[in-house]
């Protein structure tokens, strides 16, 4: 386990709202801070941008890979790991901090999209991502699925988005996949635990939940080292698919599939 540093240095921990809730970030800052980064050109990365200059050829270089290689969405990758899953048709699903939804959107791609969809998220630069996310995307279909592509939708007309923290939304267990993707690695281990226990009770008997955290690995570690400023806007834990294991585990869950991606770990668990 890695926690990222060094911290923003426009963060503010007195702006943190009930870390134990929320995590130990500050989600308006991360969140504006995100979307400016993903919507500036990679060779403009440096504007503005005060630091050494082995960190501006870092920042640059890292940009442009990660650009090149679409590695923050990596609509493919995740398309083929959640492909994988034993997802009923047109699952109804609930998505814990979801920003765009996008995973969602893949998972409805790949199984049908006639179940219902509830988002969850408090913040309101994430709800604005939201809001302003292209409705559709095409994306590289899976090996197997019998066509080249898939239109990857975000039907905002039927699907429903509440603004509210998801220790507030009473759990109804109607749902038969949750997924929570980003959110477990900025809790310590206690607040780990009670995360997974709390999503666990949305789903029916037998549910589904996935679990995405980013790899502890090299290029990752250093990809938060270049973005500090951006991105470090509180706390955040680089964990190996082992580590992320042991802590569903840990809380109760029972692993159906793990899987890596370059920069995720996802697992998904009954």
């Amino acid at each position: 386990m890695w926690v990222t540093r060094p911290l923003a240095r426009d963060f503010d921990p007195a702006r943190i709202k009930d870390p134990e809730r929320s995590g130990g970030v500050d989600w308006a800052l991360f969140n504006a801070n995100f979307e400016r980064f993903l919507n500036t050109p990679w060779w403009q990365v440096n504007q503005g941008h005060r630091g050494p200059a082995w960190l501006r050829v870092l920042r640059l270089g890292m940009a442009c890979a990660q650009r090149r290689r679409d590695a923050v969405h990596d609509f493919a990758g995740k398309a083929a790991a959640l492909a994988r899953l034993r997802v009923p048709p047109d699952p109804s699903i609930v998505f814990f901090g979801a920003e765009a939804g996008w995973e969602a959107a893949i998972l409805q791609a790949l199984f049908g999209a006639g179940g219902e969809v509830v988002l969850i998220d408090e913040d309101p630069a994430a709800y604005d991502r939201f809001l302003r996310a292209p409705a559709s995307v095409r994306v590289r279909a899976p090996r197997g699925a019998g066509r080249p592509e898939l239109l990857v939708t975000r039907d905002l007309d039927r699907w429903r988005y509440l603004r509210q923290n998801f220790f507030d939304v009473p759990p109804e267990g109607r749902f038969d996949v949750g997924i929570d993707w980003g959110l477990i690695e900025h809790f310590p281990d206690p607040g780990k635990r009670k995360l997974i226990t709390h999503f666990r009770k949305f789903l029916k008997r037998g549910g589904l939940q996935i679990s995405s955290s980013p790899r502890d690995r090299l290029a990752v570690r250093l990809f938060y080292r270049a973005f500090a400023d951006e991105l470090n806007t509180g706390y955040r834990e680089l964990m190996t698919l082992r580590e992320l294991a042991e802590r569903i585990e840990g809380a109760g869950g029972v692993i159906e599939h793990r899987r890596t991606l370059p920069a995720h770990n996802i697992v998904a668990y009954r």
